[in-house]
């Protein structure tokens, strides 16, 4: 029975599946004039082809019930749909999407009730010729770019985020840019040769009578003026629900920490987030893929409705949270609650950016912060989504510690390494204050992401000094390197297995003058120490203090 599992199970995937169906139309159609630049009878057979698919009957009920579907969904979830206040490119695709079915109704006019009721040929001679003639070439091809620029986007919020798509984006984006470009050009290209043909009568013109070209004009006004009608139809019934409920006052009170707002019945929580400015995250733009929107429920369970498919599907891949976890995009509350979003962003300073220079030489004090997450004991594995949020706030917490004091650069995916310039007590001394304070950041949030995620995660500080190269690399890319910098590759890797939170090496402690008594030295366990280019290192407690010279730091 697995194969039930590729049937759509919801609207969402309703409505993906039906708008693959008209975005496949479309590229063949782009693919087709596109063959003119290569001849206009490779254009014609290529067009056949189509033609007795899309002609035949599983073809028509296949393209026709997906554009019933998809436009009966589209305009119901713009009705549904409380605020239009959402990210520019969302906003975009349902602007263009709404614009889609004008170069629809005017295509299917063209072709296939031209075919049906007159028995019109849906071939180039007729319709290309006919649109050059008419001088409309670029409103014709103008009519197309919504569907394509729509399906392009649906496409990316649809799987933009996954492994396969990213490897190949580079190859995506230059087809999503040819294709149109190409078409475009390979139809202008046949309306000049069948031009030219014509005016030698090299081959006949062969378009419909007056009467019926004038028949297909009213078919084609009727058929847009109906759908213009459905639009307004919609904008005056969303305009009369919030009559109706303001009238009968028919509100809920949605309480934020620190804040409460009262919006409409029906509206979501992330709808509520976007009209009154509530900072809350939605990576997948509302469409139950990414949970990042996902909210506690404190109060109120009792008014919030069982989760959908969509959203019981999403929910099942997370961790174990504790209280009511819902997403916020899809949670429609029918009373008063009170929520708290679980992922959230701390408000940091602006990290500190290196200037472009020529490759530079110098002593520093080196701080590596390294990350490791995992969904915990007895979790499969941890998301994704969840694991670049955590990996967001620790980089987060080392750009605030290190703010006008270090540079902060990726050493790889989970770690940073701190670069304080200059190799003397007074930075040495910086570089400890930093990494307290990176400690307890950390320390904090690794009981949040275990409260809230059910994500497991461990962060180690590995401390190091020696002369280093920082250099511009690509497009204005900073990049430090050297001896000292491998040496912090080294014991990163040893890490898990030494399984402390501080590690300082021997050469970090005598470019701060500091003694080893100054350091708090434990005992070294086995494999507690570790040997990287003869350097000597150890697990250390992080200092209270720092005194040099008679004044504490950190």
């Amino acid at each position: 029975m697995r194969f039930l599992s590729f049937f759509p199970r919801s609207r969402r995937d309703l409505r993906l599946c039906s708008g693959l169906v008209l975005f496949t139309y479309v590229a063949l159609h782009l693919f087709c004039h596109a063959l003119g630049l290569v001849s206009l009878s490779a254009a014609e057979e290529a067009l056949r082809f189509t033609v007795i698919f899309w002609h035949s009957l599983p073809g028509t009920v296949l393209l026709y019930s997906a554009a019933a579907v998809h436009v009966s969904l589209a305009l119901f979830a713009v009705y549904e749909r409380r605020t239009m206040r959402m990210p520019p490119v969302q906003l975009l695709r349902i602007a263009l999407g709404l614009a889609m079915p004008i170069g629809l109704i005017g295509h299917f006019v063209a072709t296939r009730y031209a075919f049906e009721k007159f028995g019109l040929p849906a071939e180039y001679s007729r319709i290309a010729a006919g649109i050059w003639e008419k001088g409309a070439s670029g409103l014709s091809l103008g009519l197309l770019a919504p569907g394509w620029i729509h399906g392009c986007l649906g496409l990316r919020f649809a799987f933009g985020h996954r492994v396969a798509s990213q490897r190949i984006k580079l190859a995506i984006f230059g087809a999503a840019l040819l294709l149109p470009v190409l078409a475009a050009v390979g139809f202008v290209t046949m309306g000049r040769e069948l031009s030219a043909q014509q005016a030698q009568r090299l081959v006949p013109v062969q378009v419909g009578q007056p009467a019926q070209e004038a028949q297909l004009a009213r078919s084609q006004d009727d058929a847009q003026l109906t759908y213009a009608a459905v639009l307004i139809l919609i904008v005056l019934g969303r305009v009369a629900r919030t009559l109706n409920e303001r009238r009968r006052k028919s509100v809920v009170w949605i309480s934020y920490p620190g804040r409460t707002v009262s919006v409409p019945r029906g509206w979501t929580v992330l709808e509520a987030s976007r009209s009154f400015g509530v900072p809350h995250q939605a990576m997948c733009g509302g469409r139950a893929r990414c949970t990042t929107c996902r909210v506690r429920v404190v109060e109120g369970a009792s008014h919030c409705p069982e989760p959908q498919v969509d959203e019981a599907r999403a929910l099942s891949r997370l961790a174990s949270s504790k209280g009511v976890v819902r997403l916020a995009c899809q949670l429609r509350p029918t009373g008063d609650v009170q929520v708290e979003p679980i992922l959230r962003g701390p408000v940091v300073g602006r990290p500190v950016v290196l200037r472009a220079s020529d490759a530079t030489e110098l002593d520093a004090v080196l701080l590596l912060l390294d990350v490791r997450i995992d969904a915990g004991v007895g979790a499969q594995s941890a998301s994704a989504h969840d694991t670049i949020y955590a990996l967001g706030r620790y980089l987060a917490i080392a750009e605030a510690a290190a703010i006008s004091r270090a540079e902060v650069f990726k050493h790889s995916a989970s770690s940073w390494i701190l670069l304080f310039r200059g190799g003397n007590d007074r930075l040495y001394g910086s570089a400890v204050s930093v990494a307290r304070k990176i400690d307890h950041e950390a320390a904090s949030l690794c009981t949040t992401l275990a409260s809230d995620l059910g994500l497991h995660a461990a962060s180690s500080l590995v401390m190091h000094a020696g002369k280093v190269v920082v250099g511009t690399i690509g497009a204005g890319t900073m990049a430090v390197v050297g001896g000292p910098v491998e040496d912090l590759e080294l014991v990163r890797k040893r890490l898990p297995a030494i399984g402390a939170s501080f590690i300082v090496s021997r050469s970090a402690a005598i470019a701060g003058a500091v003694s080893d008594e100054g350091l708090l030295w434990e005992s070294a366990q086995p494999g507690d120490s570790v040997q990287a280019h003869g350097e000597a290192w150890a697990a250390a407690r992080l200092p209270a203090a720092v005194a040099q010279s008679g004044v504490v730091r950190g």
